[in-house]
């Protein structure tokens, strides 16, 4: 009772109001009338068509079945006008005498009116179908109590305005009347349809359609209730109150549209929260993993662990690809892709491209071959990492789908620029890269469906070779946003062609008299930067020792603090040259400590300290969040030696010689060439690079002796370990890697640090447990992962793991849980204090 109750009060207030718009149409001259709707009636077929336009658009984009019923409800609406209207105006007269005449006009409008109504009674039932809502007996009950509103509030408009009068016996006599009575029973269908929707499910766009309807419904019912003689008033009626119906509709399309605006929105937003999220909790672990292989590679080892090592960083690299193929094509995707413009060596890129791809190509005897002698002499001012990321992925789709024979990189300066290339402006030339292969070649008609995201020339490569799909869709995408553009051709069985031209700006390199890389002198700490203080932020304890090894290799005095408090309490307390900021800490994040470091800069008027963000955050708009903050530059994790020894020679050289004249000594050799960080990635001790570049196929003999040292080395290991037992609370080859990249010392002062670490979250654990917070509960399981992963203690890491993920009651079973948990890191802590004394 309360609902319908309800729906009676919503429709007699919506009759209501038309009825006091009618009213007040009825009151104007005839003159008036006539220049209102001669005015109006070019406008209301336009909005018609807009509305049939945007309806189309939305259902393309939803493929709801609702709003294309209404599209095509507004389409029929507007070609019965342009049959229906100019009659109207000109002769004023009532919509419906010529059907009732039986023209072929009339006839075709009545149809067309008809069926649109029908349209639109669909919309609502496929709408309630598709949402499982309700069915039809709720529309014809309140059909019923639209009409009993439509009848009181005109028999109270012919009640109190004298002009009107009633004659319901002559409407139902009168055939050209009557002839209206199918349309004006759909015309209700419909808005009843539309105001039961509205009643269990509000939404404004569905609301101004219900109120549209409502509006056809007073016209349609007035032919029916007010007598003859008023036939002109309400004919007068026609045209405005189209344009009233006309405006509801194209404001629904438009709210539809903007709704799914902001569903689309929202869920590129999640996507993105999530994707930054993913990649922060996967780059933090993987910045240890490939920084301690880093220091441990440049240990002293013999050919098989350096094969090894060799191993570690190759797959590493491998899964930070991946993870930033799949970050980048979010981005792109997203339109959030910034171009930086840089100084860089193209040769260096090339180069260090080759070496990469170099040992999967030995395994296949493929022959890789380097014409690259263009770029020798040239710089580029561009996008370094997205260029190296194009080339890359063309070269490692080159050695994957090549069994055998040759990959070649071919680099020239193009005599003429492509119509397809972008505007070139001062000092830029376009450079033609072409990398061919003899591989399995791509058919003729999958060749461009191969640049389309997650698509293969064939539905097995997935499992043949592998890989996601996304590379060549990267490739091409960024070369368009760089100004290029690239061609493929491909014979199956015979290899593929890739072609891409790129504009850069160019110059000639500037000549160092000293071209000695970072790796000379890291041994002796004979670095321009020695002496310099640094201070690290980092709450990660394994990527801090990272850090601190990575720079006092260089001679650096290093400082780390766990949290950004200590950070601000150590910069108020002492003089550091440049601090590291990570940015998710505990108690204050990077961002916080670094406003408030740079507030203590302006009271105290000092200088100002360079700031280098070292985060996993991958995104953009996180990066300008931090540059935001007052800090310097960003750096993505996983840390690299060079580029981060280069960011700190780029920003500690601009400082005042007056206060560092040591730093500034002009006796001292700048380590790296230019001021570019990231211009030289290759070691300065490997063998300068020739052009053609061709490498040396490994044999199958060498292969096999290959295997047969790993297994003598892991037989050997094996033997030397006392117990089993211990082997399964630490990951041993790990472990021992740590021992000898870090030292003794500095890993047993890790293993001291894990009992009280432990013991710390231990009561986070247990306070959240008393007060039932699942959150607190996972977050600090994820800590005491984290920290087990990186000492190596794979079992206690693989515990917490399940304490993570726990969902059940806060029982004596997660108790029991908690106490395991707490015997297992005494016993890894054991187990590796022994291991550091074999």
């Amino acid at each position: 009772m309360p609902k319908i109750l309800n729906l009676a009060g919503i429709a007699f207030i919506a009759f209501c109001t038309i009825g006091l718009t009618f009213l007040f149409f009825t009151t104007l001259g005839d003159d008036l009338v006539a220049t209102i709707t001669i005015s109006v009636l070019v406008v209301v077929e336009f909005i018609a068509l807009l509305s049939m336009c945007l309806g189309w658009i939305v259902f393309d984009i939803t493929k709801r079945k609702q709003i294309l019923f209404i599209a095509v409800a507004m389409g029929l609406l507007l070609l019965s006008d342009l049959f229906g209207v100019p009659r109207l105006v000109e002769v004023r007269t009532l919509l419906g005498v010529e059907q009732a005449l039986g023209t072929f006009t009339g006839l075709l409008i009545l149809v067309l009116r008809l069926c649109s109504f029908s349209f639109i009674a669909l919309s609502w039932h496929v709408a309630n179908k598709a949402e499982n809502q309700l069915g039809i007996d709720p529309v014809v009950g309140t059909a019923t109590i639209l009409i009993a509103a439509g009848i009181v509030v005109q028999a109270l408009m012919v009640w109190l305005v004298p002009v009107l009068t009633s004659d319901v016996g002559w409407a139902f006599q009168n055939v050209r009347t009557m002839i209206l009575f199918p349309t004006t029973v759909m015309i209700f269908a419909s808005a009843a349809g539309y105001l039961v929707r509205c009643q269990y499910r509000f939404t404004l766009s569905e609301a101004l359609l219900c109120f549209a309807l409502l509006v056809g419904c007073f016209n349609h019912l007035a032919f029916f209730i007010f007598a003859p003689e008023h036939a002109e008033m309400v004919s007068r009626f026609i045209i405005p109150s189209r344009l009233i119906s006309y405006s509801c509709a194209l404001a629904f399309m438009l709210l539809e549209l903007r709704r799914h605006y902001r569903h689309s929105f929202q869920a590129s937003s999640a996507k993105s929260e999530f994707l930054a999220t993913m990649s922060h909790e996967i780059r933090t672990p993987l910045n240890g993993v490939l920084g301690m292989a880093q220091l441990l590679q440049e240990s002293q080892l013999d050919d098989a662990q350096k094969e090894r090592v060799g191993a570690i960083m190759s797959s590493g690299r491998a899964l930070m690809a991946l993870l930033n193929d799949i970050l980048d094509m979010s981005k792109i995707e997203a339109g959030r892709i910034e171009l930086e413009k840089r100084e860089f060596h193209p040769s260096d890129i090339t180069y260090d491209l080759f070496r990469a791809v170099s040992d999967i190509a030995a395994e296949k005897n493929i022959v890789l071959l380097c014409e690259d002698a263009p770029l020798t002499k040239r710089m580029f001012v561009g996008d370094e990492v997205r260029f190296r990321q194009i080339l890359w992925n063309l070269l490692s789709n080159a050695v994957k789908f090549t069994r055998t024979g040759t990959v070649r990189l071919e680099a020239t300066l193009a005599e003429h620029t492509p119509e397809r290339i972008r505007h070139l402006v001062e000092d830029e030339e376009v450079y033609h890269f072409a990398v061919i292969d003899t591989g399995i070649g791509i058919p003729k008609d999958r060749q461009e469906q191969i640049f389309a995201p997650f698509s293969q020339a064939d539905n097995s490569t997935t499992r043949q070779y592998g890989g996601t799909g996304l590379g060549l869709s990267i490739a091409r995408s960024l070369t368009e946003l760089m100004g290029g553009f690239m061609t493929v051709e491909s014979v199956v069985g015979h290899g593929t062609r890739f072609d891409l031209w790129l504009p850069f700006e160019t110059h000639e390199p500037e000549l160092h008299p000293d071209t000695a890389g970072v790796h000379g002198r890291e041994t002796s700490g004979d670095s321009v930067l020695a002496g310099s203080r640094i201070l690290v932020a980092e709450d990660n304890e394994i990527n801090a020792t990272v850090i601190r090894g990575l720079l006092q290799r260089h001679g650096l005095v290093v400082d780390i603090v766990p949290n950004g408090r200590e950070a601000v309490l150590a910069f108020r307390n002492g003089v550091y040259d440049a601090i590291l900021m990570d940015a998710h800490m505990p108690i204050l994040d990077g961002e916080g400590a670094t406003r408030h470091i740079r507030e203590l800069e302006r009271v105290n008027q000092g200088g100002r300290v360079p700031i280098i963000c070292v985060t996993a955050d991958a995104f953009g708009d996180r990066h300008r969040d931090f540059l935001a903050a007052g800090m310097d530059e960003v750096m993505t994790k996983p840390v690299e030696e060079r580029r981060l020894y280069g960011m700190l020679l780029r920003f500690l050289r601009s400082r005042n010689s007056a206060c560092r004249p040591a730093l500034y000594s002009p006796d001292v050799a700048v380590d790296l060439p230019g001021s570019n960080p990231e211009a030289d990635t290759a070691p300065s001790s490997t063998p300068k690079k020739h052009t053609p570049l061709e490498y040396a196929i490994t044999s199958e003999r060498d292969k096999v002796v290959k295997v047969t040292e790993y297994s003598r080395l892991d037989q050997a290991s094996e033997a030397s370990i006392p117990h089993e037992h211990e082997m399964d609370l630490i990951d041993k080859a790990r472990f021992k890697d740590m021992i000898t990249a870090l030292g003794v010392d500095q890993m047993a002062l890790l293993v001291e640090m894990l009992a009280p670490s432990y013991q710390e979250e231990r009561d986070r654990i247990v306070t959240a447990i008393k007060q039932a917070d699942r959150d607190s509960l996972c977050r600090a399981a994820h800590t005491i992962k984290g920290m087990a992963s990186n000492l190596a203690a794979a079992k206690l890491a693989a515990e917490a793991r399940v304490l993570e993920l726990y969902d059940g009651d806060f029982t004596d079973t997660i108790q029991d849980r908690i106490a395991d948990l707490d015997r297992l890191a005494a016993d890894t802590t054991d187990a590796m204090r022994r291991a550091l004394q074999d």
